[in-house]
């Protein structure tokens, strides 16, 4: 990672390219249950965040919280985005319009620092029939998340090499246990990718966090959450109007790339047949 200049000085590469960290969350998470009628769609979201703004993006979405709950100790406070929703936990006393408020000012202060956010959304009866006309029914079941990582992580990569600095990121997730193998194990191996697929941009391995200790990880959660209301309502589920005004909002920070979709399933269909 050590460059030298023509004066023979050391130089890391990560501050002279500058170094974005990538918070990764998911939405409608039922792991290898692909069946499940209330959360047919899984979300898989990326929150790209330069390190240079990073500490501003924190304390903004603290502040807005403590204005939220006045008096309130926010240490164990998560924001976990379907509490905020449905007025549960944390948010059981607070009234609807201040839990709209308190999601509104999370999404404009993402607006506010230029925060991208990069999603894949995989429709689960869609999955399992592939899944099936792939393995073999009673054969492979991939859980969605595995899937989705490679087709967010190259954009993600491919938005990283177009900026000017040619920017380097680190993925950073919430300690999800059920896939925390399967993402180190992909991250690596992508890292190492000789064809299309390949990380060029992304450095270190894979972060898991407890997601009560990082503010911006509970912004990607409502991001994640957000989008797959949107999503939903392609396939007719009406959204309400919590979820709506929340979308006109996230338009503004959502990131559309070249998904490698052909080269992933390839790259799926070979991992798990070597299995």
């Amino acid at each position: 990672m050590l460059d030298r200049s023509r004066k023979g000085k050391k130089i890391d590469r990560r501050k002279a390219l500058g170094v974005h960290l990538i918070y990764l969350d998911e939405s409608g998470n039922t792991g290898i249950n692909l069946k499940d009628a209330q959360q047919p769609v899984f979300v898989l979201a990326a929150l790209i965040v330069a390190e240079s703004c990073w500490q501003h993006l924190e304390q903004d979405l603290l502040a807005s919280l403590a204005s939220a709950l006045p008096g309130v100790v926010l240490d164990g406070i998560e924001v976990h985005a379907s509490y905020l929703r449905g007025g549960r936990g944390h948010f059981a006393d607070v009234g609807l319009e201040a839990r709209i408020s308190l999601r509104h000012t999370w999404l404009e202060i993402a607006k506010k620092h230029q925060v991208k956010l990069v999603y894949r959304a995989i429709l689960k009866t869609r999955f399992e029939r592939w899944l099936h006309a792939t393995f073999g029914v009673g054969g492979v079941i991939i859980n969605p998340h595995v899937a989705a990582f490679p087709l967010v992580a190259k954009v993600v990569d491919q938005y990283l090499a177009a900026l000017p600095s040619k920017a380097l990121g680190m993925f950073i997730s919430d300690e999800n246990k059920e896939i925390v193998h399967d993402i180190e194990k992909s991250i690596r191996v992508l890292r190492g990718d000789a064809g299309s697929l390949r990380l060029g941009q992304i450095v270190e391995k894979g972060f898991f966090i407890d997601s009560r200790k990082s503010r911006v990880l509970q912004l990607c959660d409502l991001c994640a959450l957000t989008v797959r209301k949107m999503e939903e309502e392609k396939i007719g589920i009406t959204m309400t109007g919590f979820d709506k005004s929340g979308v006109e909002i996230i338009a503004h920070v959502i990131h559309r790339g070249n998904e490698p979709l052909i080269d992933v399933v390839a790259w799926l269909t070979a991992q798990h047949k070597k299995k």
